[in-house]
């Protein structure tokens, strides 16, 4: 689509300039000479791509114009021609909101040029703009999905902990509960927003490497050391920096790392010289890291540190059907990246995914969800579209003859029997008679039952 500019100028001659500089197979152009009409025609007709204003004309001065065209929209870029002898009003103009202005007479390619850079630049801030929303809402608290009690209290936890940027945040829980997830939750969510996002996996870094890779080294200290590099927590200043798998870390590290959490200063390798820093820490583990204090495995005096909140966020198997709601916003997510219309999850699906115990918690469902969506043609997912694996140690344990498992952890029998008769009633549209008949109840049984729980 061909960019759009609207220009105002009260000088016919200058007009017909003006058309002759621009190509109208480049731009969509229209023109006005009363400022006043032209005002009209922006509130009825909406805002171009770009608008060029006359500074000098008698109706309506193109500083009046330019304050009376933000009222109605607040971006929309404007460049403001003048004479030569009016340069301070021009800057005037800039103050107002003008994007840039021009002095007549001008050449073809010096307007040209400051036309195709202001659509440019605007161009520009408004993709970034859209990558800010889209980060934004990435990030934002409610992507730790779920209704459970526990996870809309680890929600309340990350945002009353993302405004406060000096504190250390322990983020725990099984792998796979989001862990990652809920450390740029904290930051996006932060003042620290507009600043970097630093991650380490310090059990993915070999031990010799980590310190360099912290704290970084000056040039010649170890072979191969042939320039100064600065370590993550420098990368992370002004941000975050992610410390995952934190027990991985070792002692003599650990040492280090709390002496600059303590002083905000930290030295490179082979340097003499310390460096302030102004970084955030958060952590994360899904190991026992009080066991490992008393074992000497872990600085008692670096877990205080880290430890001023502690986050633990649920493993799934709790969450109940959390599960469901999880999977159905993978389904919607997957529907997506591979171009299908798959429309929910079956009765039998849904009861599979309920009976799991999900050792490898929202990573293995995506993963379930990913391979069950690849492979379905339409329709709901089936409970045969549903491929668990079960992991050695982690099976339920089973009755002879049981139509159902119940968990490890137990289950809700009350909120079981409430959903099983508000998925009958859903199934049968609502007809109480059939909804009995499904479930081989008595209507009047039924009745009283679902009376009970509200749900007729």
């Amino acid at each position: 689509m061909k960019p759009s500019l609207f220009i105002v100028e009260d000088d016919k001659s200058s007009i017909d300039l003006l058309r002759e500089i621009f190509d109208t197979d480049r731009y969509a152009m229209r023109f006005h000479t009363s400022p006043v009409e032209a005002l009209e025609e922006l509130k009825s007709q909406g805002m171009p791509d770009l608008l060029l204003i006359d500074l000098m004309m008698p109706e309506m001065d193109g500083i009046t114009l330019l304050q009376e065209v933000r009222k109605l929209n607040s971006s929309v870029p404007a460049i403001v021609m003048t004479a030569h002898g009016s340069i301070e009003t021009a800057v005037e103009a800039l103050k107002k909101g003008a994007s840039d202005y021009i002095t007549k007479p001008f050449s073809f390619e010096e307007l040209r040029l400051a036309v195709d850079n202001t659509l440019e630049l605007t161009s520009l801030r408004r993709r970034m703009e859209s990558l800010y929303r889209d980060r934004k809402g990435r990030y934002s608290p409610d992507t730790l999905m779920g209704n459970h009690p526990e996870m809309i209290a680890t929600r309340e936890i990350l945002l009353k902990v993302a405004a406060a940027t000096t504190t250390c945040v322990l983020l725990r829980g099984e792998s796979g509960t989001g862990k990652n997830l809920a450390a740029r939750i904290i930051h996006y969510n932060s003042p620290l927003e507009n600043g970097p996002f630093v991650e380490l996996n310090c059990a993915a870094v070999p031990a010799n490497l980590l310190e360099s890779e912290l704290f970084g080294y000056r040039r010649g200290a170890f072979t191969g050391a042939s320039s100064d590099k600065r370590g993550i927590i420098e990368e992370a200043g002004g941000g975050t920096l992610f410390l995952d798998e934190i027990a991985e870390l070792p002692l003599e590290l650990q040492a280090k790392l709390l002496s600059f959490l303590e002083c905000r200063r930290l030295r490179r390798l082979g340097d003499v010289n310390e460096r302030e820093v102004d970084t955030r820490l958060l952590t994360a583990s899904n190991r026992n890291i009080e066991e490992m204090v008393s074992r000497n495995r872990f600085r008692q005096d670096l877990f205080f540190r880290i430890n001023v909140v502690n986050c633990n966020l649920p493993p799934l198997r709790r969450l109940g059907r959390d599960v469901l709601l999880i999977a159905e916003k993978f389904v919607h997510d997957f529907n997506q990246q591979f171009n299908k219309s798959i429309t929910g999850l079956e009765f039998e699906a849904e009861i599979k995914l309920l009976a799991h115990r999900w050792p490898g918690n929202v990573r293995e469902l995506r993963n379930v969800i990913e391979r069950a969506m690849l492979f379905a043609e339409g329709g709901a997912l089936t409970g045969a579209d549903i491929q668990l694996t079960q992991t050695h140690g982690m099976e339920p344990e089973t009755v002879d003859g049981a139509l159902f498992v119940i968990p490890p952890d137990g289950l809700d029998l009350v909120e079981h029997e409430k959903s099983i008769l508000q998925q009958a009633l859903q199934r049968c549209s609502g007809n109480q008679s059939k909804a009995a008949r499904l479930l081989s109840l008595s209507r009047d049984t039924f009745v009283y039952r679902a009376a009970k729980y509200g749900l007729i």
